[in-house]
């Protein structure tokens, strides 16, 4: 059975779709034509009755067209809706889920409460050390949480490295990041002493090497966010899982992470300015 010419559907379409438009120009062509080419008389009642037929065929035009709008409003729905059912009733693939590292630059600049955690964060805080150093200028809040160089954090991160003899490695990043502290630590007594915008900056050593880095802005905010790296073991450290989450967004997990780093500082030891302990012995 051969299909009919594309030109022949096209048309009965046309006729299916604008029937009714079409029923009212040709009959008021009618009307038209009979008083003005034929030259009929057309009584009074026959006039009435002429434009209630046009005005009917045309309201009944459109209510088709209302129809067949709503009709296509609804099938829309129901194709939008089967398409969002689909993809929440599946799991969200990794690949979506966990993404390259951010830059977090403007998330410093612009926190007034800033929680970092790592076993080093050598190449965290020595990057953003200018922008830690203008936030505690404004008054900032920040808190440090590293491994302890008298633990064994460096050890156990040495043993989940690709070399597990390195630890001379991890103990000079540390020691690194150390003297930033330190750094940002005497900019800060230096902002306060000089009646700067009232602040914090605490730093604590953890005596493990946690298993994941959490770098968290505004956390006590709605709009606050939280960036979480998980550690790798031996290999895979060019690539390491992060992922990003938000209060609006993330809910449960977003506060999970955010009460681990809590969980975390209370159970770690203060680290000790040199510059408080200088001023100490001298006393």
């Amino acid at each position: 059975m051969t299909d009919k010419p594309k030109w022949l559907q096209n048309l009965v379409e046309f006729l299916i779709d604008n029937i009714t438009i079409l029923l009212t120009i040709g009959f008021a062509g009618y009307v038209i034509y009979r008083h003005e080419i034929a030259q009929l008389s057309v009584s009074v009642d026959e006039l009435l009755t002429a434009i209630l037929g046009v005005l009917g065929l045309l309201a009944i035009s459109e209510i088709v067209e209302r129809y067949r709008r709503l009709d296509s409003i609804g099938k829309l729905s129901k194709r939008t809706l089967s398409l969002l059912e689909d993809q929440f009733a599946s799991r969200p693939s990794a690949i979506a889920f966990f993404q390259k590292p951010q830059s977090i630059d403007t998330y410093v600049q612009r926190a007034d409460h800033i929680d970092l955690c790592g076993v080093t964060l050598t190449s965290t805080i020595n990057k953003q050390l200018s922008n830690l150093r203008e936030r505690l200028k404004e008054g900032a809040d920040i808190r440090i949480l590293i491994a302890d160089p008298n633990s064994l954090a460096l050890q156990m991160s040495a043993l989940r490295s690709e070399d597990s003899e390195d630890v001379d490695y991890y103990q000079k990043r540390l020691e690194a990041a150390l003297n930033d502290v330190e750094w940002l630590h005497r900019n800060w007594l230096e902002y306060q002493r000089a009646g700067g915008k009232k602040g914090s900056f605490s730093a604590r050593l953890l005596a493990y090497a946690p298993s994941f880095s959490i770098l968290s802005f505004d956390s006590n905010r709605p709009n606050g966010s939280v960036f979480v790296e998980v550690f790798t073991h031996k290999s895979g450290f060019k690539s390491p899982p992060t992922f990003d989450l938000t209060f609006l967004r993330d809910g449960q997990w977003y506060g999970y992470f955010v009460s681990q780093f809590e969980e975390m500082w209370q159970d770690a030891k203060p680290w000790k300015s040199k510059v408080v302990q200088h001023s100490s012995s001298s006393n």
